[in-house]
């Protein structure tokens, strides 16, 4: 098992020629130092009020007491503290957190900040689709649901549809990522292996993600462990393995995925619709805040 770690500095107009070879012979690519606080401030600052609004909750329901309420914890350790004071312990995340899908006004800042969409134009060019499949993740400690099975995220959208779209996948952390706290690992050429059979299914009650693959039928390749600071990503193909680690630290793994494809292309989630990041042809095509990203839901 390696590590990959990366000293370089801040990115600039997307990627290198050697940057985007190296995606398509492993699958994946770190990329450091892309996202300026800017882009991700947004969305935590959301989030945060999220926590907040679940505490007020639990305590208005009697769960939490008001004198355990952290106020002056910061944004990664205070939801798992005020977890543990609850007496149900995961009452706030189930109801707050669990739906991992807001198409807010961050979220939209943080999916079409320019620096990250030069590197995804790198990849797929200029017509760049904001993929319908997007989640943000609040890991707790020492939570089984949250656990991620090894997988390809084509077997969770329609591979019939999709087979022949080039989905790039970023991975982000809102606070630092770590082996401890629950990060990524992906298995380094597994996306030369098409669609793997997805057998194995967690029986964790609830879980949010438990189909995967069997260890059994594991591509081989190194598995490389995806620690990154915020501020970084990583890019993976919609083929490549890869798995989220459990968190066995005492702080909450808040991380963003977040998926582009080409404008026009299958998305294997036909259903649901995406908005357009980039659009170099058709500029008066790109969405301009949220609210264009929202009408899409409306109109649909």
């Amino acid at each position: 098992m390696s590590t990959q770690h990366n000293s370089e500095a801040p990115q600039q107009d997307g990627l290198t020629p050697q940057q985007k070879q190296q995606f398509h012979d492993d699958g994946f690519l770190f990329v450091r130092n892309v996202l300026p606080n800017q882009a991700l401030q947004p969305l935590i600052d959301e989030l945060a009020q999220f926590v907040d609004d679940g505490i007020q909750a639990a305590v208005k329901h009697g769960m939490l007491d008001p004198s355990d309420t952290y106020d002056n914890e910061p944004f990664e350790t205070r939801l798992a503290l005020v977890s543990n004071a609850c007496s149900e312990p995961d009452w706030i995340w189930r109801n707050y957190f669990r739906d991992q899908k807001i198409r807010t006004a961050g979220m939209f800042t943080l999916r079409t900040a320019p620096a990250l969409l030069d590197v995804i134009e790198s990849l797929i060019g200029g017509e760049i689709l904001a993929h319908p499949q997007f989640n943000f993740r609040a890991k707790m400690p020492n939570q089984d649901i949250t656990v991620i099975p090894w997988h390809q995220d084509l077997a969770y959208l329609i591979p019939e549809e999709a087979g022949k779209t080039l989905v790039v996948n970023v991975w982000l952390p809102l606070v630092r990522a770590t082996e401890e706290n629950g990060c990524m690992q992906v298995i380094r050429g597994s996306h030369r292996f098409d669609l793997i059979n997805h057998n194995f299914q967690d029986q964790t009650p609830g879980h949010t993600g438990g189909k995967g693959i069997s260890d059994i039928e594991l591509p081989p390749g190194d598995i490389v462990t995806a620690e990154l600071d915020v501020g970084d990503v990583l890019l993976t193909s919609e083929r490549v393995v890869h798995r989220g680690l459990p968190n066995r630290a005492n702080t909450v793994r808040w991380s963003v995925d977040t998926r582009y494809s080409q404008i026009g292309l299958p998305t294997g989630r036909a259903s649901v619709p995406g908005f357009v990041a980039r659009s170099r042809a058709n500029p008066a095509k790109v969405a301009n805040s949220h609210h264009d990203w929202n009408q899409l839901f409306a109109s649909s």
